[in-house]
């Protein structure tokens, strides 16, 4: 195999394995369990496989992809410059509501709503991520803890306000819908919205500055070695302030495309969907790279609607997909640890 396709293709070696693993195990349990494998096998083919033939189904499985990309976008910034950012789940959150205040008590055209409400849940959740952040800095707080405890601080600001200051006249743990003008517009077709366009572009704008900016650099070399970046000169304090500062922006528009774009209104249930957490799992099986993250994104999609349908045709538990995205990170870390070159060689040594 040619060297330059050689490194091309290694990296995609343990997510692939870690999926079809997990895949071939998740079958032979529920087969185990009494379900059927041919008919199994049948609904994943055909939903998750070859979508293609049904508009509307590959429109729900991009709906669900939409935030994954955001949210894992989130989790891959941070972990480069190795910031453990476990609070993508609290910052959509944080996104989300920020987002339905705009929406809501913000007038003008669309031209100004739509772009204040992006705002919104871009800056709210890159200052829940800043305090987490600014903890560590300086008061010496993990990261790991506190922006794992501000996910519950969310959550519970997310049922005060529906309980009260946001909630719908006369609606149980339900806000007002936002204003028309400043929902996301419909794609061609109808059953998508721009919120994909945007998950795209910021796509392309964090591989920009990953690959291509001082920035990126400085944050590779955080990530790589913090030690031997400060002799060189690099403010690490500050690179993982940013980093932090990016991510929290970019889960919080997660959470302001899909109640632009999705649910127009915002639940008690809203902070339930665990695109945050999902996000790590979609972060590590993409290997931290923009590109991988779209795919992985992509990957759970199609994985959730297909257990959707299992669910509904076959009684299978939904849980079973959550479940499984979290064996195949496992998988994919194992897999990722082995030594495949040093067994290669010891293969090749003559025997004595």
């Amino acid at each position: 195999m040619p060297p330059r396709l050689s490194r091309f293709l290694r990296p995609l070696l343990p997510p692939v394995v870690a999926a079809l693993i997990c895949l071939a195990g998740a079958l032979v349990t529920l087969a185990l369990m009494g379900y059927a494998p041919d008919r199994l096998l049948g609904v994943l083919y055909d939903k998750a496989l070859l979508p293609g033939r049904n508009y509307r189904q590959w429109a729900a499985t991009l709906t669900d992809a939409c935030p994954l990309v955001f949210t894992g976008l989130a989790v891959a910034v941070a972990f480069r410059a190795a910031v453990w950012n476990i609070g993508a789940q609290g910052q959509y959150v944080a996104g989300a509501v920020a987002a339905a205040a705009a929406g809501i008590y913000l007038g003008g055209p669309a031209a100004v709503a739509g772009p204040a409400l992006l705002a919104a849940s871009a800056v709210a959740g890159a200052l829940l991520a800043g305090v987490a952040a600014l903890l560590e800095r300086w008061r010496g707080v993990s990261i790991v803890l506190s922006s794992l405890l501000l996910n519950f601080v969310a959550l519970l600001l997310l049922r005060y306000l529906l309980s009260g200051p946001m909630r719908e006249p006369g609606g149980e743990y339900k806000s007002l819908p936002i204003r028309p003008e400043a929902t996301l517009p419909a794609l061609p077709g109808g059953d998508l919205h721009a919120g994909l366009l945007l998950a795209l572009a910021a796509v392309a704008v964090v591989w920009v500055l990953l690959r291509w900016t001082v920035w990126g650099f400085r944050l590779g070399a955080v990530g790589e070695n913090p030690v031997a970046a400060r002799f060189a000169g690099i403010d690490t304090g500050r690179v993982t302030v940013s980093a932090m500062l990016l991510s929290g922006a970019l889960a919080g528009l997660a959470g302001g495309t899909e109640l632009a774009g999705v649910s127009r209104e915002l639940y008690a249930a809203s902070g339930d969907a665990p695109f945050g957490f999902t996000g790590i799992a979609v972060a590590l099986l993409g290997r931290l790279h923009p590109a991988g993250v779209t795919a992985a994104a992509l990957f759970f999609a199609l994985m959730n609607t297909a257990f959707r349908a299992l669910e509904r045709t076959e009684g299978v538990p939904f849980v079973t997909a959550q479940a499984l995205q979290g064996g195949i990170v496992i998988v994919m870390l194992v897999v990722a640890n082995m030594r495949w070159r040093a067994w290669g060689a010891k293969a090749r040594e003559p025997r004595l």
